[in-house]
């Protein structure tokens, strides 16, 4: 797969050729969209794109190592999640251990294939026993169709995967009317995806070009490099000797072996002239292309180049910055998970029924840093914090209530953590049980 389309860049294929490699999608008859949207690909082009980002991360280092960095800082050492609600701490806590999901091994390629596939195909398997679910999985390039809301795409109510034999299997998702009476559920979710489509789309989908590319220019290169190596001899000789010294020489000589000549006959050894720094700077910028599709700046993948610290540390800005909002998309999934697996539950009559939907009340994420300067900076931002609530605090009490309630609002304002109206007026309530303190003169 990687030669054919390895192929599709080499000077052989014509300008049209690589345009419509570049721009078209594969419109042949036979094959539709998976959900009808203009924005998402056919079926045939999903199944291109993702087999062509799998053969990538398994054969190309560059690809493996952008979606394990991905991983590697998305889920860390550790991730932990819990509730303040009883019931569904105990849930999270069952099924986040039980053997047939053991997520704290899954989470690995769960973040893997994420990246990797652009979706996740999440399908939950009730024990009607206990109400505990059973995770498991469907490949992106198995759905076959997408069914959504009438009048909301956005709502998907059922996939159909294609199956080996007969007709395709459809499941349903939670939005679907018939979702409680099925023994297994859909979850669907999705990264870099335009609005107005269903489906994502991988990480590599931009790189992939680019590494194909650099593969044959680090062959050609190879190649090159070992004929640089081989030499021819050049034996010049009267014209009349030219045909019965050939079939002396058809053999070459041996290294070490002495060969007897007269005046007229001259020996020479030619090499091929290579000037190798001429591709350095087709390279590098072949490079900064796959690093611009990846990410993450080139020390990242072990190429320092002449990169001090200083620009190293300016270059991690924009990427822990990607990071950390992959993380929360990754920590909300996970909640999304656990709390359909816990609905499904209460369906069963194994569990109560939640107080609330608000993700944010129901669960507590502790996830990896993204960055050790994100804990120093927020180490030293606790610090001032704290000193500048102790030194505030004494100063407001006694103070007009417009007052206080001006730099309440202006000290969380440049803080970088507003508060609402409500939560201004319940601070400046407080500040009478708070007991007084003697406060120091400034000067």
């Amino acid at each position: 797969m990687l030669n054919r389309l390895r192929d599709i860049f080499t000077a052989k294929e014509t300008p049209a050729r690589l345009g419509s490699v570049a721009s078209s999608v594969d419109d042949a008859p036979g094959w539709s969209s998976l959900s009808s949207r203009p924005h998402d690909y056919d079926a045939a082009r999903v199944q291109e794109i993702y087999q062509d980002a799998l053969e990538a991360w398994r054969k190309n280092p560059i690809a493996w190592r952008a979606i394990a960095i991905t991983t590697d800082f998305i889920v860390g050492d550790k991730i932990v999640i819990s509730s303040p609600n009883r019931a569904l701490n105990r849930y999270i806590k069952d099924f986040w251990g039980h053997p047939k999901n053991n997520m704290p091994q899954r989470l690995e390629s769960i973040a893997d294939e994420l990246s990797r596939a652009g979706d996740l195909f999440v399908t939950l398997h009730r024990n009607d026993q206990d109400g505990m679910s059973y995770i498991r999985f469907v490949t992106k390039d198995r759905i076959q169709r997408i069914d959504t809301a009438p009048n909301d795409y956005e709502t998907e109510l059922a996939y159909a995967e294609t199956t080996d034999v007969g007709e395709p299997r459809l499941w349903h998702s939670p939005a679907h009317p018939d979702a409680e009476r099925q023994p297994a559920i859909m979850l669907h979710y999705a990264i870099n995806k335009p609005v107005g489509a269903l489906l994502g789309e991988s990480d590599l989908v931009t790189m992939i070009p680019w590494l194909l590319r650099y593969a044959r220019l680090l062959e050609d290169r190879v190649r090159f490099n070992w004929a640089m190596r081989a030499f021819l001899w050049f034996v010049t000789v009267p014209a009349a000797k030219v045909k019965e010294k050939q079939e002396i020489y058809r053999n070459p000589p041996e290294p070490g072996s002495i060969v007897v000549k007269d005046e007229s006959e001259q020996w020479e050894a030619n090499q091929p002239i290579g000037h190798a720094a001429d591709a350095r700077h087709d390279m590098q910028a072949v490079r900064a292309m796959i690093d611009a599709g990846s990410g993450y700046p080139p020390h990242w993948r072990g190429d320092a180049g002449d990169i001090s610290l200083a620009t190293a540390q300016a270059m991690q800005g924009p990427t822990e910055r990607h990071l950390r909002r992959r993380q929360q998309y990754f920590t909300w999934m996970l909640q999304d998970i656990l709390y359909h697996g816990y609905q499904r539950a209460v369906q069963a009559g194994a569990c109560r029924p939640l107080p609330t939907t608000d993700y944010e009340s129901l669960f507590r994420v502790s996830a990896p840093g993204i960055s050790r300067w994100d804990s120093e900076s927020l180490a030293g931002s606790v610090q001032k914090v704290a000193a500048a609530f102790a030194d505030l605090t004494p100063l407001l009490k006694g103070l007009p209530e417009s007052y206080a309630r001006l730099l309440l609002t202006t000290s969380f304002k440049f803080m970088g953590d507003p508060l609402t109206e409500d939560q201004i007026a319940q601070l400046v309530k407080d500040l009478d049980s708070i007991p007084s303190k003697k406060v120091e003169p400034l000067i």
